[in-house]
């Protein structure tokens, strides 16, 4: 790739992040390991790096709509920094062509199930888990959510939002805020793994994330502004795009 694509790219990991709340892994890894040839650790670790840039700006705009439950974050976070590092481990050592299909299987059953459940009308009201059951609650799922995100690269943003929507109940957009926020600290963990056993391009990684930053702000600022269900469609058509191609190629 050179950095005419990169810039390119950039703009559709902003836009994915500040829409939908998910990493721009579902962008990233594909155009990495499949486009230019990367293996899918390198790409993986490169995605971490990017998400930690991308999901800070949208966060801020996320926060300062008040779409961001802050209260559920800690035991998330506490989570999410255990089970990266071990995935880390697991994901440099697996060949790629395995990482390459998970990874796509993943999203596709992503797709599914938000199929279904937007079959069932399901509505984001909040949850019924009492404190100490929620804290828990977050916590197991942060460790599962952060094993597959070393493993995958995802940075847990679409997981994150799959719980906040489907487990915790929440409104779409404090879902996708939520997320986005928990993406931070889960890329920040992930990243430092990747970066430590060599498997991150800082050229691309810098250059893309620059300009995702400055994506991510304005499209952030829709995604505050769209309808629900708008989101929902394009959550939809990401998993099952994405998922496809993966596997395919």
């Amino acid at each position: 790739m050179d950095i005419l694509e990169f810039i390119l790219l950039g703009i559709l990991v902003g836009a994915l992040t500040g829409i939908t709340g998910s990493s721009g892994v579902v962008a990233v890894v594909p155009a990495l390991s499949i486009i230019n040839r990367y293996d899918v650790a390198t790409a993986i670790g490169t995605s971490l790096f990017i998400d930690i840039v991308t999901s800070s700006i949208v966060f801020i705009v996320y926060l300062k709509n008040k779409n961001v439950n802050t209260s559920i974050m800690l035991p998330f976070a506490i989570g999410s920094i255990i089970g990266s590092q071990a995935g880390v481990r697991i994901a440099v050592s697996i060949p790629s062509f395995i990482l390459k299909d998970v990874f796509g299987s993943f999203l596709l059953l992503m797709g599914v199930y938000s199929v279904l459940r937007r079959k069932k009308n399901v509505t984001s009201k909040n949850s019924i888990l009492g404190g100490k059951c929620k804290f828990l609650l977050a916590f197991s799922i942060s460790i599962i959510i952060s094993l597959a995100t070393g493993l995958m690269g995802a940075s847990g943003g679409i997981m994150y939002l799959i719980a906040m929507l489907f487990i915790f109940k929440e409104d779409v957009r404090v879902a996708v805020g939520t997320a986005t926020a928990l993406m931070i600290i889960s890329a920040s963990s992930g990243a430092t793994g990747y970066f430590f056993y060599g498997r991150i391009d800082l050229i691309a990684g810098i250059v893309i994330g620059v300009t995702s930053l400055i994506s991510g702000y304005f499209f952030a600022k829709l995604g505050n502004k769209i309808k629900r269900e708008t989101v929902n469609k394009v959550l939809i058509v990401m998993f099952f795009t994405i998922g496809i191609i993966q596997i395919a190629y």
